[in-house]
C-alpha cells in the first residue's frame, strides 16, 4: 500500500470515528442511571441509617466501580431554609465562618479521580472525615452510575471551630476554670490552634497548642504543645506518618515529650501527700502491614523509647512516708494491632441526634517491650474491646486495657494497672434507652504517687472526688437516659438521665475498703450542635445513700464535659 492510499484509509477512519462519537456518548448516557440529587442544606445524615446501626448504604455492588466526578458539597452550619434557623444572627455567623477549604476535603479521601472504590473504601472514608473537628457531619453519595464507573459527591457539615471564651465545671467539690480561644480549622485549612489559662484543684495552667492532622496529601501529623503550670510544665512534639486506613501498609512515629507534674494523694477527697514527679519520654517507631486481607488487618511495630521518672519532694503537703523510685528505661518494644473491619452507623447511643461509628468487630492493641538494665524489666501495655451482642435496640460491648513493669530482680509487678468495662444499652422507644455500665480496676504495686480512686467523676456522683482509694475498685451505673427533640436556640441538642450509681474499695484503704457506696440522681445533657464535636456537658445533681462513714456530702452538683452521654 503506498503512502497515499495509507493516508486516505487513516482519514476515513477518523472522519467515521468523528461521525459516530455523539452516538456512542449518547449510548453511554442512556446506559447512566441517576442516582441522587445534590444535598441541599436541610439534608438530615441520619435519616437514611438506623439508630442501632447500619451498614453501607451506597446501593452499589462489591465489585469495584471506577470514579468519574468527584464534587465537594459543603453544607452551611445553619440551615437557612429551616425558619427556626433563619434570623439576623443565623445569617451572620454563615457569612463570616471561614469554610473549609474543597482542597482539604479532597486530601482526606482514600481515592481520586481515575481510582477503583468499593462500598468498604467508601463508608471507611465517611468514618475517617468525621473523626476531623472542623466536620460536624460526612456522608459520601453516589450521584450517577454508568455500568462500572460512579460520580461522587462528599458532602459535609460545616461547624463553628473557633471558640473563645469561657468554660466552668465541679465535680465531687473539685471546679475547674478554663479561659482562651480554640480554633479546630484554622483559615479552613483543617489545623488546629490553641491559647488557653486553666484553673482546678491541682494546679493553674497556660497552654499553647498547634495540631495538623493532614501535612498537605501525605497523611502526616504534627503536635507541639507546650504548657507552664504552677506546679512544673508540660512539652510534647510529635511528628508521624500513622496508619491512615485499614490498607495503609507503613507508618513511624518520632515523639518527645517532657513533664513535671505535682502528684498528690487523697483520703475521703482532702489532700494529704504529694509528690513531685519529673518524666521524660523520646520514642522513635516504624510500622508495616499487609493492609485488609479477607476483613481483617495486621499491623507490626518496632520501636526504640526511653522513660525517665524523677520524684521528689513536695513543697506544700509533706511527702509519703515510702517515695517512689526514680526509674530509668531504655527499651525496644514490639507493637502488634488487630483490627476486624466490622464497622456500622448509628445515632442516640452516645451522642445525640449525631452520625455515630460503632466498632462491632475485634480489636486489639499489645506492646510488649524490654528493658536489659541493672533489674532487667519487662513493659507490656494494650488494650482490647469486642461487641458480644448487637440486635436491634440492643448492644453490648466491653473493653479492657492494662499496662505493667516486671521486675525479673524482685519478681514482682511495677505501677500495674489493669481497667475492665461493660456497656449495654437496651432501646425501650426511639427516644428511650436503658444504659448499664460496670468498671472494674485492680492496681498491682502502684507507687505511693498514684491511687485507686472513686468519687465524682470516677465513678460515684454522690461523692466528692478522690473520696475512696485502695488498690482495686468496682462499680456499676445503671441510667434511664431521654433523648429529646429540643434543641435550645438551634445550638444544643438536650437529652435527660436517671441514674443509680453503686461502687466498692479494696486493699489498703484505711477508710472505705469493703463497704459498698451508693448515690441516685438526676441530670441533663447539653450537645453543642453547631461546633466541633466530641463533647457532652453533664449538668448531675447526686445525693449519697445508706453511706454512714462520714466526710461525703449531703449532695452534690456535678458539671463537666465528657465525650459521650
Amino acid at each position: 500500500m503506498n503512502a497515499k492510499a495509507c493516508s486516505r484509509k487513516y482519514l476515513a477512519l477518523f472522519i467515521l470515528l468523528t461521525l459516530a462519537s455523539p452516538i456512542l456518548y449518547a449510548q453511554q448516557i442512556a446506559s447512566c442511571e441517576a442516582v441522587n440529587t445534590p444535598a441541599s442544606s436541610s439534608f438530615d445524615f441520619t435519616e437514611s441509617i438506623s439508630r442501632w446501626g447500619s451498614t453501607d448504604s451506597f446501593d452499589l455492588e462489591s465489585t469495584p466501580y471506577r470514579v468519574r466526578n468527584i464534587t465537594v458539597n459543603k453544607l452551611p452550619i445553619f440551615d437557612e431554609s429551616n425558619s427556626r434557623e433563619n434570623n439576623s444572627i443565623h445569617r451572620w455567623v454563615n457569612r463570616v465562618h471561614l469554610e473549609t477549604k474543597s482542597s482539604v476535603i479532597l486530601n482526606q479521601l482514600l481515592f481520586t479521580t481515575g481510582d477503583l472504590v468499593n462500598p468498604q473504601m467508601l463508608a471507611e472514608n465517611e468514618r475517617l472525615l468525621r473523626q476531623r473537628k472542623y466536620v460536624g457531619e460526612s456522608r459520601i453519595r453516589v450521584m450517577q452510575k454508568c455500568e462500572d464507573v460512579i460520580d461522587l459527591e462528599v458532602v459535609t457539615r460545616e461547624v463553628w471551630t473557633l471558640i473563645p471564651g469561657f468554660s466552668f465545671s465541679t465535680t465531687g467539690g473539685d471546679s475547674h476554670v478554663s479561659i482562651g480561644v480554640r480554633e479546630a480549622n484554622a483559615f479552613g485549612t483543617g489545623q488546629r490552634v490553641s491559647a488557653f489559662y486553666s484553673n482546678d484543684a491541682e494546679r493553674n495552667s497556660y497552654e499553647l497548642g498547634f495540631e495538623n492532622p493532614n501535612i498537605g496529601d501525605a497523611h502526616k501529623f504534627i503536635k507541639i504543645q507546650a504548657d507552664d503550670n504552677s506546679d512544673g510544665f508540660h512539652y510534647l512534639a510529635e511528628y508521624s506518618s500513622p496508619f491512615y486506613s485499614l490498607d495503609a501498609r507503613d507508618a513511624w512515629n518520632i515523639a518527645f515529650e517532657s513533664t513535671k507534674e505535682m502528684l498528690t494523694q487523697y483520703r475521703f477527697g482532702k489532700k494529704l501527700t504529694e509528690i513531685e514527679h519529673k518524666n521524660e519520654t523520646a520514642e522513635l517507631s516504624w510500622g508495616f502491614s499487609r493492609g485488609l486481607k479477607n476483613g481483617m488487618v495486621n499491623r507490626f511495630t518496632l520501636g526504640l523509647r526511653q522513660e525517665n521518672h524523677d520524684y521528689t519532694s513536695g513543697y506544700r503537703l509533706p511527702a509519703p512516708n515510702k517515695p517512689p523510685e526514680d526509674v530509668s528505661l531504655l527499651y525496644p518494644f514490639l507493637q502488634i494491632e488487630s483490627i476486624e473491619d466490622n464497622f456500622a452507623v448509628a445515632y442516640n447511643i452516645s451522642q445525640i441526634y449525631r452520625t455515630e461509628d460503632l466498632s462491632m468487630g475485634k480489636r486489639l492493641l499489645a506492646s510488649i517491650g524490654y528493658d536489659p538494665g541493672s533489674r532487667t524489666r519487662v513493659i507490656t501495655t494494650g488494650q482490647f474491646s469486642d461487641t458480644l451482642l448487637s440486635y436491634s435496640k440492643m448492644l453490648l460491648q466491653w473493653n479492657t486495657d492494662w499496662y505493667g513493669r516486671w521486675n525479673k530482680e524482685n519478681r514482682l509487678w511495677e505501677d500495674a494497672v489493669l481497667n475492665l468495662n461493660i456497656d449495654f444499652h437496651r432501646g425501650q422507644t426511639e427516644k428511650r434507652t436503658l444504659f448499664m455500665g460496670f468498671s472494674a480496676t485492680r492496681a498491682f504495686n502502684l507507687n505511693n504517687g498514684k491511687q485507686v480512686t472513686l468519687g465524682g467523676s470516677t465513678g460515684l456522683r454522690g461523692f466528692d472526688s478522690h473520696y475512696l482509694n485502695g488498690d482495686g475498685s468496682v462499680r456499676f451505673t445503671i441510667e434511664e437516659r431521654f433523648f429529646s427533640n429540643y434543641h435550645v436556640l438551634q445550638l444544643f441538642r438536650v437529652g435527660f438521665a436517671s441514674f443509680f450509681d453503686v461502687g466498692k474499695i479494696y486493699g489498703d484503704s484505711e477508710y472505705g475498703a469493703g463497704h459498698t457506696f451508693k448515690n441516685i440522681g438526676l441530670g441533663m445533657r447539653l450537645a453543642p450542635s453547631k461546633s466541633d464535636k466530641g463533647r457532652i456537658i453533664h449538668i448531675d445533681v447526686a445525693y449519697p445513700i445508706g453511706s454512714n462513714i462520714a466526710g461525703g456530702r449531703s449532695a452534690q452538683l456535678v458539671v463537666e464535659a465528657k465525650a459521650s452521654f
